[in-house]
């Protein structure tokens, strides 16, 4: 099975992984990012901005029912492109909570 940190011997290719809830399965969104770069620094593409993840007390939480969140279905993409390309926002932004900048993702995504 292919995880995020055992990926980095793919070199400097593009993944793409799901954020799921733990306790009532719905994706959050997808991660799209290099494989040889942290998590961080990956892209966060929500599904439903309505139910943005939320951080509660250190762990990144399901916006829908406060679940724990979980990469899952991790894969390789076809092509590499710039991460600019990708859309969504920074991942180190949903896992600091910044709220202003995960409002202007729902206002981006409503238009």
């Amino acid at each position: 099975m292919l995880s995020w940190t055992n990926a980095k011997r793919m070199g400097h290719r593009l993944l793409s992984a799901t954020l799921r809830c733990r306790q009532c399965s719905r994706p959050a969104g997808e991660l799209v990012g290099f494989a040889d770069r942290s998590l961080g620094e990956a892209r966060f593409l929500p599904l439903d901005t309505g139910f943005m993840p939320h951080n509660l007390a250190g762990d990144l939480r399901c916006g829908r029912c406060t679940g724990q969140l979980f990469l899952d279905d991790i894969e390789p993409l076809g092509r590499s492109v710039p991460l600019d390309e990708a859309g969504g926002v920074p991942f180190a932004t949903v896992i600091a909570g910044d709220e202003a900048a995960l409002r202007e993702v729902s206002k981006t995504s409503a238009a």
